[in-house]
């Protein structure tokens, strides 16, 4: 990937960030201060750090993050108490007092992870046994939950009402992140096909591979605008646009990846066979990886594309061509920015 791709991608990343960054710093406060006027707790740090946990960017869901993590919160803690009711006199020797902890850890997480919610919930279920086991009960057990759901109602607040997230938004945003990776990797392709280099082919192969992270963060992003959709004020009106939009892009996704990834292996496989490629491939190559990085629009040709049969291409590098001409038609259709910004706006309006 280039240094210039790099940058892109973390310049991206940051402007997809700051939003959270910001209203976690905001709805820490708020938690803080509502604990503390509220409940008469003098240092609420279960308050802000419940409501950080919660909006921290490059969450799929902030939603379903807080109410897994009082939920977490929940059962560590009555599992903490329910240790706690062992009588001291049969734990004097310490080896047995780690014993209890390590069992009230074993069933916290045994039990959070029944539900099959996010990681939070297992991961807090268990941090809250330790907590009440070490700190005692009248400083992490009911008294943190306390702080737990200030910090998760500041959360759910900003995340649900004030600040939604769209949906759209979401999807698009992990689209564009994707189509950069697999830019970046049909530059490649290009250059191992201009200096005939099957090493530099299988570089492309791994970069390929690469896309798999940013397809599962498209998955999650998926996954988190349907919940929207169920869950939100601003996903309720616009569902029918959102889970619409999620399912085409999941679907696009995978054949995207797919596709990428049988070309990238069927290029190498060509080139270590010596076989002449189309003269035409490298130039496609090239303009579809600008498509995809958003460098170029317009219509996309690939070797053959006028001719049904494809019957000029050696066999060799049919399974390029072909997986070229998928991609092609995938990003005649996903290479569009903002083209669920403004469907969702639409319907909003309306």
């Amino acid at each position: 990937m280039s240094i210039v791709t790099r940058i892109r991608l973390s310049l991206e990343r940051m402007n997809g960030a700051w939003r959270d960054a910001l209203a976690t710093a905001i709805a820490g406060a708020l938690a803080w201060l509502l604990a503390n006027w509220l409940l008469g707790h003098p240092h609420p740090v279960f308050a802000i750090v419940t409501a950080i946990v919660c909006l921290a960017p490059g969450l799929p869901n902030h939603g379903r993050q807080a109410t897994g993590l009082m939920l977490g919160v929940a059962i560590g803690i009555l599992m903490g108490e329910l240790a706690l009711q062992i009588p001291e006199t049969m734990l004097e020797a310490e080896p047995l007092a780690l014993l209890r902890m390590s069992a009230a850890v074993f069933l916290s997480i045994l039990i959070a992870s029944v539900f099959g919610l996010p990681a939070v919930v297992p991961i807090q279920a268990g941090v809250s046994a330790v907590l009440v086991l070490a700190m005692g009960a009248e400083n992490a057990g009911w008294h943190r939950m306390e702080d737990v759901i200030v910090g998760a109602g500041a959360g759910l607040l900003f995340s649900q009402i004030l600040l939604t997230p769209d949906p759209l938004r979401q999807i698009d945003s992990a689209m564009a992140h994707l189509l950069l990776r697999i830019g970046a990797g049909l530059e490649a392709a290009a250059e191992a096909l201009h200096k005939a280099d099957p090493r530099r082919a299988q570089t492309t192969l791994g970069l390929m591979l690469r896309a798999q992270e940013d397809l599962a963060l498209l998955r999650a992003g998926a996954d988190g605008a349907r919940y929207s959709a169920r869950w939100s004020l601003r996903g309720r009106l616009a569902a029918a646009s959102v889970i619409s939009a999620a399912d085409d892009a999941e679907h696009d996704a995978i054949r995207l990846c797919a596709a990428a990834l049988l070309l990238a292996d069927g290029l190498r496989e060509a080139l270590l066979q010596g076989k002449r490629p189309p003269g035409e491939l490298e130039s496609s190559l090239r303009a579809l990886a600008a498509v995809s990085s958003g460098k170029a629009t317009g219509a996309l040709a690939y070797p053959g594309h006028s001719s049904p049969q494809l019957e000029t291409i050696a066999p060799d590098w049919m399974p390029v061509v072909s997986s070229l001409r998928i991609l092609s038609e995938i990003l005649r259709k996903n290479a569009l920015p903002g083209r669920h910004q403004k469907v969702g706006k639409a319907e909003l309006a309306s």
